[in-house]
């Protein structure tokens, strides 16, 4: 079996341990092997929409001695499991939009499973945007770097207490945030990129633009703080 990566042990860390699991989009199935061999989790429900993805994750189970533990459906992302099926349900490697979108697509089936652990691969600003408006709470956030790019993991629970986030915790994670141990070169990306975004609206003198304006220039001093306290 193939090493598995920093990213995929550090989702492996956020599911509840000994409980059935779901793993939505998961390609060679490497995360799902690692769960089964390593008797973190009894039995892994794999489920694949297109057809490559699903031929490598039955080749992958056939060739490992987990076959008995792990069952591989075909279909659009919750859509191959039954209400309360399983309690971990692993959503990792796609678009933070995506992702709300296969928990949009049925929200009271969505909250019959007791834990999610997602790992967007952009925009996880819409992903957390989602959870608050929904009530569902953050649990924990991690960040992992791994062949030069960062990965954010983020697991939750159904909720229905809706909570308020700013837009830098939405942007960089509560958690991570309270963590306060975001590594420079981290911060100092969002930093560039606020900074561009501030200097096109500069362009412009609308009340919007204003409004926005000084919406990135409160991120943008934020940032600066942290970044002058890791350098401290």
């Amino acid at each position: 079996m193939p090493k598995i990566s920093k990213r995929l042990l550090a989702i492996a860390g956020m599911v509840i341990r000994g409980e059935p699991t779901a793993d939505i989009g998961a390609d060679h199935a490497l995360l799902s092997i690692y769960l089964v061999k390593n008797n973190i989790v009894p039995r892994v429900i794999i489920g694949e929409l297109a057809d490559g993805p699903y031929r490598r994750a039955a080749a992958a189970v056939q060739e490992s001695s987990c076959g008995d533990k792990i069952e591989i459906r075909k279909g659009n992302g919750l859509d191959v499991l039954k209400p309360g099926e399983v309690v971990n349900i692993i959503i990792a490697g796609m678009g933070g939009e995506t992702i709300v979108d296969i928990l949009s697509h049925d929200w009271q089936k969505s909250a019959s499973y007791c834990r999610y652990v997602f790992q967007p691969m952009s925009r996880p600003d819409a992903l957390r945007r989602e959870l608050s408006l929904r009530g569902w709470p953050i649990l924990d956030e991690c960040l992992v770097e791994e062949n030069k790019k960062h990965f954010v993991i983020i697991s939750s629970c159904p909720g229905n207490l809706p909570y308020k986030l700013s837009p830098l915790e939405m942007e960089l994670g509560p958690v991570l945030l309270q963590k306060g141990n975001l590594k420079k070169d981290y911060l100092l990306s969002y930093l560039k990129k606020y900074r561009a975004i501030n200097d096109g609206f500069m362009q412009s003198l609308s009340v919007q633009k204003q409004e926005l304006i000084e919406d990135y220039d409160k991120r943008i001093r934020e940032l600066e703080a942290m970044l002058r306290e890791t350098e401290g």
